[in-house]
């Protein structure tokens, strides 16, 4: 459930980008900046999302791929992730996600970054190109950005700690739990570890009935699915979720 809506909202999001362009000035000085939590926690200041919803939970990660003066400006190319969660009945409801690659030009005042311009890839089969115009045909950049494009299983852990972070900060109570507690999921259910399509770490936990009545269907439908609740060990976070492999 979590890739599908991450893949829809992309491809949204990348469509509007058409409209942005990427016009870049390709004199750079080469000479790339160290950086560190402080330039990370303003690129993703930047591109912080507004909730969608009322009590929607957005969360954003940065990986910086490079940083760098052009001119009077700091470039960073970054790869940003976004996800939005709804927090309901002790379980969390996947809203929205986003991963994709940006070029964020600052400012230069003071020794201080501001007055952000966010440039994006275009779309389709410009998508490429422009990347490498992106990343000043530096192949290893390039290569960088272009991981955004298949990176949910090894983010996706990042991002529930970055949501764990929140609860607490914002003393979000009865969201945190054992495996064997989470609301609605305490009795006749099965525990499937190390699923292929899931990012370590994670246990689907689904209703027993909802699982078998899936499997029977293998054969008769086109997509024999269940649903049920991905489960990160690390901070005992349920998030809903939609699953299609039966090891049982």
């Amino acid at each position: 459930m979590i890739r599908n809506r991450i893949l829809i909202v992309y491809l949204l999001f990348i469509s509007i980008s058409i409209l942005t362009g990427c016009c870049i000035n390709q004199t750079v000085n080469e000479t790339e900046l160290t950086y560190g939590d402080d330039l990370i926690n303003l690129v993703e200041e930047t591109m912080k999302q507004e909730p969608r919803e009322e009590n929607e939970i957005q969360i954003t990660k940065a990986e910086i791929v490079a940083s760098f003066e052009d001119e009077t400006k700091q470039i960073v190319l970054a790869n940003i992730y976004q996800m939005g969660f709804i927090p309901e009945e002790g379980r969390f409801i996947s809203s929205s996600g986003a991963m994709f690659p940006v070029e964020i030009q600052y400012e230069i005042d003071d020794k201080k970054l501001v007055n952000p311009l966010v440039i994006y890839p275009l779309d389709g089969s410009e998508f490429s190109s422009s990347l490498k115009k992106m990343s000043r045909n530096n192949i290893k950049w390039y290569n960088q950005l272009m991981e955004s494009q298949n990176s949910y299983q090894r983010i996706y852990n990042d991002m529930i700690q970055k949501l764990r972070k929140e609860i607490v900060e914002n003393n979000l109570d009865g969201y945190i739990h054992t495996k064997y507690e989470i609301p609605n999921y305490t009795e006749d259910v099965i525990f499937l570890e190390e699923l292929k399509n899931e990012p370590k770490g994670n246990i689907a936990i689904v209703k027993e009935e909802a699982y078998f009545r899936a499997k029977n269907e293998i054969g008769k439908v086109n997509w024999p699915h269940y649903e049920g609740i991905l489960f990160n060990e690390a901070t005992g976070i349920a998030v809903e979720a939609i699953f299609d492999e039966f090891p049982k």
